[in-house]
């Protein structure tokens, strides 16, 4: 039985030495982005390493004890600040409202005696 052959091109070997040399090359990027930038590289933290650096670094900010910083809370220049109780202010809460309704250093109690 004689068949119909199909004519099958010839691709030259030179074709298939450049293919493997951009393979090489392109696996060596690859390699090379992966351990500088990528999830290879050891220097990288992972989410929950950052989110508990940035908790300690919040939980570092004093507010005199009248106040607290907040990892999600106001900030100022990308950094936490203390956020005051009633009758508080200044940046580390340390300073009385002098017009604050419920001030207790301004009322004297008189005792029974």
């Amino acid at each position: 039985m004689t068949g119909i052959k199909t004519p099958v091109a010839k691709i030259p070997s030179s074709t298939y030495g450049v293919c493997l040399l951009a393979s090489i090359l392109i696996n060596i990027f690859l390699i090379a982005y992966f351990l500088q930038k990528g999830r290879w590289n050891s220097e990288l933290k992972s989410w929950s390493e950052v989110a508990a650096a940035e908790a300690e670094a919040v939980a570092s900010i004093k507010c005199s004890g009248h106040g607290r910083a907040y990892v999600d809370g106001l900030r100022i220049d990308g950094k936490p600040v203390c956020e005051c109780s009633s009758c508080y202010q200044g940046p580390d809460c340390s300073k009385i409202n002098p017009d604050c309704p419920a001030d207790a250093e301004r009322f004297h109690f008189k005792s029974k005696s």
